[in-house]
């Protein structure tokens, strides 16, 4: 009977990938192996405590792991948010020299669209378990537009272990729509052509989150003819899925997206002739289909600008709306984090200034993870 030492490491890994970071001590005292393996967290003494949930945010091309407490927020007891660590380094050195530009999130990973400010135009991708501390630095070719690349990661369902992939693409005005360049795959340390399109009707494809190993946008069609819609990449098929609705019909309205968990989608919605504001979660999502319910409404809200990045508390039912300012580049003032709830709950928090030319204000929920790439 062959014991759970002498399972391969990658198999190992993939299992410890799945456990929840609090039950990580029990693992430890599996065996030696395992032990051994699990010690790649090291000290990253970064789990939530009850009744707190985690996010990352992206200040000044920094990134900040953040705890959230919204419990008792309706008896009267303010909510908390705060940092965990002064903030968080994509490299061994802690230099402040290396600025995050974009972050996407999948299930315990970040891809950071990163540039390294002692040098003219060198930008590049990274790979980060803030957990376990591990990164992959992406080689890519020079480009002048790099910065105006869409790099999305997901992975691949049908391998025995997540095989990880970054997909590329570029939108070209002249070709009317977006078209698919390179498809990166982490273990074999290679970028290849991909010859997948999207369809020519699409003129952007905004505020993307990664679920389930796939990555799905909010679509904006080239003219008014129909309302805005999800469009997802399929991973594992390597492919765009069909059109799916959203929940309301939007056309320049303020739409984003937001994880619900780990295996739901959120979506709020701020019609640009109201202040109301409604968040929506999904009760079935996959590549081709989706259905949906109504997570929480309000009346009367301050109207956002430039999607609002949004994290979702499912016990309290309430959001955490990271705001940014219409000028927010040049503006002084500090950025907000409203907390809205049920029944007419709102309150909003000083988070601080944004500071760095070009700098926007990013936010995704973070779940530790033991995941190896």
């Amino acid at each position: 009977m062959e014991k759970m030492s002498d399972l391969p490491r990658e198999l190992v890994e993939e299992i410890l990938s799945r456990v929840p970071a609090k039950s990580m001590r029990e693992v430890r005292l599996t065996c030696k192996t395992w032990n051994s393996i699990s010690k790649h967290i090291g000290n990253a003494a970064i789990l939530a405590r009850e009744g707190e949930f985690l996010g990352i945010v992206v200040v000044n091309c920094r990134a900040f792991l953040i705890s959230l407490n919204l419990h008792g927020i309706h008896n009267n007891t303010g909510p908390k948010i705060k940092r965990r660590a002064k903030r968080i380094s994509v490299n061994d050195h802690d230099r402040d020299d290396v600025a995050i530009y974009e972050i996407y999130h999948c299930e315990g990973l970040l891809l950071c669209t990163t540039k390294d400010n002692t040098t003219k135009d060198n930008t590049r991708l990274v790979v980060w378990n803030p957990y376990t501390g591990q990164t992959r630095w992406i080689c890519v070719e020079h480009r002048s537009l790099l910065l105006e690349y869409t790099h999305v990661i997901g992975y691949d369902k049908s391998k025995s272990c997540r095989a990880y992939k970054i997909l590329r693409f570029f939108i070209s005005p002249r070709r009317k729509g977006y078209y698919v360049t390179e498809m990166y795959e982490l273990k074999s340390n290679s970028w290849r052509v991909l010859d997948v399109t999207t369809s020519h009707d699409i003129a952007l494809m905004l505020s993307v989150v990664s679920l389930k190993g796939n990555t799905y946008w909010r679509a904006v069609p080239m003219d008014n003819s129909v309302p805005d819609f999800l469009i997802c990449f399929d991973f594992t098929k390597e492919r765009f899925g069909p059109h799916l609705p959203l929940p309301f019909k939007s056309y320049y309205d303020i739409v984003t997206l937001s994880s619900f968990g780990e295996e739901q989608l959120a979506v709020l919605f701020q019609p640009s002739n109201s202040y109301g504001m409604e968040i929506w979660v999904t009760t079935k999502i996959e590549p081709s289909a989706v259905s949906w319910s109504k997570f929480l409404a309000v009346d009367d809200m301050r109207p956002l600008y430039y999607c609002g990045t949004f994290l979702i508390d499912k016990e309290e039912i309430a959001v955490v709306v990271f705001h940014e300012d219409d000028d927010v580049i040049h503006s002084s003032n500090p950025q907000r984090a409203y907390i809205i709830g049920e029944n007419g709950y709102f309150r909003d928090l000083d988070i601080g200034k944004i500071t760095d030319n070009g700098s926007y204000l990013r936010s995704c929920s973070y779940v530790p993870s033991l995941v190896f790439f």
